[in-house]
């Protein structure tokens, strides 16, 4: 088992800058789930305050219902798949593989002649004791010290009473440790054991595991150097492999790979985790990557979540623009217009000539007709500014001559691209940028217009002001 919980997770740098806020997330066991976003918007830091590799300022992080927000990185039980690969060039396939398993000392129990456990006293919680016994015996030393100076008028903070109880709870805490001292010395509590190295037919059966998993068996005695991109980033994932851990950890791991290789490794990275099973936290900037390998998806901006779901939840239904404009590749189309009731109005957007950043918008008789379930939708918006989304796949090239029919518009094309089964026609409304996908074999010429029919039931309408969704 391996559940990861993450409750009002918080990081600020010492420069005051704050990456990540307020982070809320639980992972359930054995779930694929990828954290996406733009470069800086905290998906990295944040899986690296998971690894250990980084402090949280404030919130707690749970493995297992277990607090490890102070656990070192090599005690929390996880593998961390780099995005350079970070093999060691001068050993083979194997050595790498192998270097950590070789490394890594093991707790074994030692046994009596009848197999029975062999009980020590707990060494390490006497130490403990003794530590803060001489600790104690300090802070008496030095408050003795003030009073003496006290008495000889010297300038003190604290009052010759408040030194005296000082020194009384110091002696009773000595007392007491000392006491806890002496009954752990009578009762041996641990089991006595040795650490010892793992035998080598353990790793060489872990290796030959991990390599036939990942299709690595012929090049064991290679070098890094004599192997392509692919080849590196499974061995990658195969150090991570043999440890066994309860969760593997991948920042971007794909991203120094060829397009090509990119697709392959992705299908490859999936069915790994459905063979190992382990629990994967996958940071990505990759929107496409995140929809095809995750099982859910956590969309990031600004170091705020914006979105947690499934591909399909964060693809047909965005909480808002952003995660809308981000998921699905073209992103989504946004028209700015304003509803009067009955239909939708496109502005026509022109550049404010004092201000270039500022954008002046006009109104104009072009005109979506609205179904009664869109209407009831804007009910509370008549008159006002508000942003029709819909996907590129979801306009449809019209070849009737009737524009009355409502939800057809005319649109001028800038640009289309064959990409072999589909087109993409890149054209515009009232100085509005509007994609279309389509399976049709256009001749897709500048500035050609096209009737296009949009889908009614697949639009999205959003506040400008709040940017969400209008439900």
């Amino acid at each position: 088992m391996a559940n990861i919980v993450f409750k009002n997770i918080n990081k600020i740098y010492e420069n005051n800058v704050q990456a990540v806020f307020d982070f809320n997330l639980e992972v359930k066991d054995k779930e694929f789930i990828v954290l996406v976003g733009p470069s800086g918007c905290g998906k990295s830091t944040t899986l690296r305050m998971l690894a250990g590799l980084e402090s949280i300022t404030s919130g707690e992080l749970y493995l297992d219902d277990v607090l490890i927000n102070d656990i070192a990185p090599v005690d929390r039980n996880m593998a961390m798949v780099f995005q350079n690969y970070a093999l060691y060039p001068h050993m083979s396939v194997y050595d790498n593989l192998a270097f950590g398993l070789k490394m890594r000392k093991f707790p074994v129990e030692i046994l009596d002649e009848n197999n029975n456990h062999i009980l020590i006293v707990d060494k390490y919680k006497i130490n403990d004791l003794k530590y803060d016994i001489k600790k104690y015996k300090k802070e008496i030393n030095n408050s003795k010290l003030k009073i003496f100076a006290l008495k000889n008028g010297f300038n003190i903070k604290l009052t010759e009473d408040e030194l005296n109880n000082i020194i009384k709870n110091r002696e009773k805490d000595i007392k007491k440790n000392q006491e806890e001292i002496k009954r752990l010395e009578e009762n041996p509590s641990t089991y006595k054991y040795k650490m010892v190295k793992m035998p080598k037919e353990q790793i060489d059966e872990k290796v030959n595991y991990a390599s036939s998993i990942l299709g690595l068996t012929p090049y064991l005695k290679r070098k890094p150097a004599n192997l392509s991109g692919g080849q590196r980033q499974r061995v990658a994932l195969g150090r991570a492999i043999v440890r066994n851990p309860k969760v593997f950890l991948m920042d971007e791991p794909l991203s120094n790979l060829d397009a090509k290789l990119r697709v392959q490794m992705r299908s490859e990275i999936t069915k790994i985790h459905k063979k190992v099973g382990a629990t994967t936290v996958y940071v990505t900037h990759d929107q496409t990557e995140a929809m095809t390998m995750a099982d859910r998806m956590v969309v990031m901006k600004d170091g705020y979540i914006q979105q947690i779901g499934t591909p399909k939840e964060l693809y047909f239904n965005p909480v808002n623009i952003f995660v809308a404009g981000f998921i699905g590749a073209p992103s989504m189309n946004f028209l700015k217009g304003y509803f009067d009731g009955k239909d939708f109005m496109i502005y026509v957007v022109e550049e404010d000539i004092n201000d270039p950043k500022k954008e002046v918008l006009k109104d104009s008789e072009i005109k979506i007709k609205l179904n009664e379930e869109l209407r009831n939708r804007l009910k509370d918006y008549v008159n006002k500014y508000v942003i029709l989304g819909i996907r590129p796949e979801d306009l449809v090239l019209f070849k009737g001559k009737n524009l009355n029919e409502g939800d057809v518009i005319k649109v001028e094309s800038d640009l289309s691209e064959l990409l072999g089964n589909e087109t993409i026609i890149y054209s515009s409304i009232n100085n509005q940028n509007l994609t279309l996908k389509t399976e049709n074999e256009v001749n897709g010429k500048e500035h050609q217009e096209f009737n296009v029919r949009l889908k009614l039931d697949k639009v999205h309408f959003f506040d400008p002001e709040t940017t969400n969704v209008i439900k």
